[in-house]
């Protein structure tokens, strides 16, 4: 799908996100910035889901990842894989990711993770099976976390998706057989 609405230039910035693309210089926030004020108040909480929550780095791409392949979302699945592959994932875990959490090689702890996301996104809630094996392991915030990773991440995918935002230069999308096309 071709972009809906493109990613604003350097010249069409409003002053109010210019330094938010200092911080955040890609497609989604050039995208986003044709709603300016909505992007400046969205911005802290995005950042603090990202960066801040309870949840170890690993599992929380993990989760990113699965909700990326379960939207559909190319340049949501580009960005967190790289990422990942920065934090230390192994190319085993991602390119596992897609087959979900029935595919071997998954110990219980990660299939819950996967598993919680696609209960999320297809039934808006997690079984209390899944629940009670990411709780036998996880604080209350982490859990807590997981949920507002998943729907943090769902509503980027929405609006990556809605909006047709192109995935950035040279980062690849959605392993073949997993995209929309």
């Amino acid at each position: 799908m071709p972009p809906r609405l493109p990613p604003l230039t350097d010249e069409e910035l409003p002053d109010s996100v210019r330094p938010i693309l200092e911080r955040w210089p890609y497609r989604l926030h050039r995208t986003l910035a044709h709603a300016p004020d909505t992007l400046v108040a969205w911005l802290p909480w995005a950042e603090h889901v990202l960066l801040k929550n309870a949840m170890p780095a690993r599992e929380r791409e993990l989760a990113i990842l699965r909700v990326a392949v379960n939207a559909r979302c190319d340049y949501e699945w580009g960005l967190h894989a790289r990422l990942s592959r920065q934090l230390g994932v192994a190319e085993d875990d991602i390119a596992r990711v897609p087959h979900g959490p029935d595919a071997a090689g998954w110990d219980a702890d990660d299939a819950a993770i996967l598993r919680a996301v696609d209960e999320m996104m297809a039934d808006s809630r997690v079984s209390d099976a899944t629940w009670a094996v990411l709780a036998a392991r996880w604080s209350r915030q982490q859990l807590v976390d997981l949920l507002y990773v998943t729907g943090q991440f769902m509503t980027v995918a929405l609006l990556l998706n809605s909006l047709g935002v192109q995935p950035e230069d040279g980062v690849p999308g959605l392993p073949a057989g997993f995209g929309r096309d």
